[in-house]
């Protein structure tokens, strides 16, 4: 009788090192978390997996964490459906400051005999995944912000990394919970939802823009 080396589970899944980091990980998480075909194979949509690309190159390219994934529409919205699964999370800094929120913190800066800008609390950030072969309209934006709230709710999706680590509790086609809005600034209360557009090219690099449902003001240098 043969016993296995300590730490190790006999029923454990063997890692194929033929698999990139990302490849392995859309690979565990399909194992885990996806529905069964009649076959008895995991399923997984094409957009899932791309949420899934995005939310590797967020948390090892960029350094978020607590990135979840959410399948249905905010509870504070009408919309009956989310377009296609959107992932959150937080960056390690703040990516948008408002003009106006950029003047307040200078002045009460000045205001307390200090210079130079200050390091603000991170916000949870909406990401939308897409791929750079994609055509997209203004309608199909708005259908996007429709289903959102202004920032997720607590407990709502399912987590993907917890402080950088991968979870298994991403369902396939899960159901968001839900929960109380955190504190959120009074700059992110009254001006227009935002998004971070995440574009996936042919080659896995990934580009990031900043989007708003309306117009906004001018940032300033």
């Amino acid at each position: 009788m043969t016993s296995s080396p300590s730490g190790a589970s006999p029923a454990s899944k063997p890692q194929d090192f033929s698999l990139s980091s990302l490849q392995q990980f859309i690979a565990d998480s399909a194992g885990k978390q996806s529905p069964r075909s009649t076959s008895g194979t995991p399923e997984r949509s094409e957009p899932q997996t791309l949420a899934l690309q995005v939310a590797h190159n967020l948390r090892f390219q960029h350094e978020w964490t607590d990135i979840r994934m959410h399948f249905r529409p905010s509870d504070r919205t009408t919309a009956s459906s989310l377009p296609r699964p959107m992932l959150s999370g937080m960056p390690p800094r703040r990516l948008y400051v408002h003009p106006d929120e950029q003047i307040e913190v200078l002045k009460k800066q000045r205001e307390q005999g200090k210079a130079g800008w200050p390091d603000l609390a991170s916000e949870r950030e909406w990401v939308l995944p897409t791929q750079l072969k994609e055509t997209w309209t203004l309608r199909r934006f708005a259908e996007v912000f429709d289903a959102l709230a202004v920032v997720p709710a607590e407990g709502e999706g399912g987590a993907v990394f917890s402080n950088g680590t991968s979870k298994a509790d991403v369902p396939a086609h899960g159901s968001d919970g839900d929960g109380a809005e955190g504190e959120m600034s009074k700059w992110r209360k009254t001006q227009p939802k935002r998004l971070l557009l995440a574009t996936v090219d042919d080659d896995s690099t990934v580009v990031y823009y900043i989007i708003h449902d309306g117009i906004v003001k001018p940032r300033q240098n």
